[in-house]
């Protein structure tokens, strides 16, 4: 059975794979997640999920032949006035109401990019998984009352859908409602099934 390992620091895309059965080693990896000049988000977030799980596999030399890295990267996108805008995790307070007042009434795209790696085949599948985030007008004594509850200061685009995060919005057009968590649950189980002979569901029901 292929050893699956997560390469990421994310206690989201953890909680994700363990909601559903899928208990992963999880390794941190340390890469430059600087946009390159003209890069679109789909190239951004592809880029930089396949970096992140050869970064592991390179680094972690004790990993069983049988292992499939998970990469995994979002990258959020919104129009503005002065041109588009990427969203990345806030980090303070402050940016996270800059965030959210400049989404307010606008559609939001989230890039999630998924990556396995083989470290032994060196066989690598990546594909992004898009989701539209279309957003209510809130005041912005509510988005700052949100984020005090909330504290979304670690998540791209400065809010928590799977909690009170979710009623900043309109609705939301999506394949998966876990890639706008963090990962794309869906595509990961057609991807290990298409190209690693994994089924996921069989794997968590054991």
């Amino acid at each position: 059975m292929a050893h699956l390992v997560l390469a990421s620091s994310s206690q989201y895309r953890k909680m994700l794979l363990a909601n559903i059965g899928i208990q992963v080693d999880t390794y941190a990896p340390d890469i430059d997640e600087t946009p390159l000049c003209n890069e679109s988000p789909t190239e951004l977030s592809m880029r930089l999920a396949e970096a992140k799980a050869r970064k592991v596999a390179a680094e972690c030399n004790s990993l069983d032949s049988d292992v499939i890295v998970i990469g995994s990267d979002q990258v959020a996108l919104v129009q503005t006035d002065i041109g588009p805008q990427l969203l990345g995790k806030p980090g303070s307070s402050d940016k996270a109401v800059e965030q959210l007042m400049s989404c307010q009434g606008k559609q939001v795209s989230f890039y999630t990019a998924l990556c396995l790696h083989q470290p032994e085949t060196n066989k690598t599948i990546t594909q992004v998984d898009e989701t539209r985030v279309f957003f209510r007008h809130n005041s912005e004594k509510a988005i700052r009352a949100y984020i005090e509850k909330e504290q979304p200061l670690d998540c791209a685009g400065s809010f928590k859908s799977e909690g009170l995060g979710i009623l900043l919005f309109e609705k939301i057009e999506s394949r998966d409602p876990n890639s706008l968590i963090g990962l794309p649950i869906m595509l990961l189980n057609e991807l290990l099934g298409a190209h690693f002979n994994v089924d996921l569901l069989e794997v968590a029901a054991r």
